[in-house]
């Protein structure tokens, strides 16, 4: 899926992507949560939801034998949690696909419903970052610290 950002994001969608954050609880440490949507009005979004695709952002290791790499924790995510932040729900599944289409596909949890006041949204939660994100934060190994890039 092809997700572009617009110039201007929606405060509930800040709010949800906020809300969704609160759910992630890292296996080992754990960057920044980023995001990527499409507005229901965008020409290449044909499913008259908003779009939104959520990732932990990679973050890079500094010192040490592994400096330089780029590396992301995994992550837990409570589904129950995550249910009760919709006020509907017609789709929820784990996809794990064979072959991958672009830079934002893979393992996920894909979900459709509808958000706050009746916000159709189509929410993907993928295992991994789109292969095009670039850390934020530096992970110095020798020190234990962080910093930003």
């Amino acid at each position: 899926m092809g997700i572009e950002l617009p110039v201007k994001t929606p405060e509930w969608l800040e709010e949800l992507v906020r809300r969704l954050g609160e759910l992630l609880r890292p296996l080992g440490f754990i960057g920044e949560l980023g995001f990527r949507y499409l507005s229901p009005d965008a020409g290449a979004n044909t499913t008259q939801r908003w779009l939104l695709a959520v990732y932990v952002v990679p973050h890079e290791l500094a010192g040490g034998k592994q400096d330089g790499s780029l590396v992301m924790s995994g992550f837990c995510i409570n589904i129950k949690k995550l249910i009760s932040l919709f006020s509907e729900i017609s789709t929820l599944e784990w996809r794990v696909p064979k072959s991958y289409t672009d830079g934002l596909a893979g393992p996920e949890v894909w979900l459709e419903g509808l958000y706050a006041e009746g916000i159709p949204v189509q929410l993907h939660i993928y295992a991994e970052p789109p292969s095009d994100e670039s850390p934020t934060l530096v992970l110095d190994v020798t020190t234990n610290t962080l910093r930003s890039k």
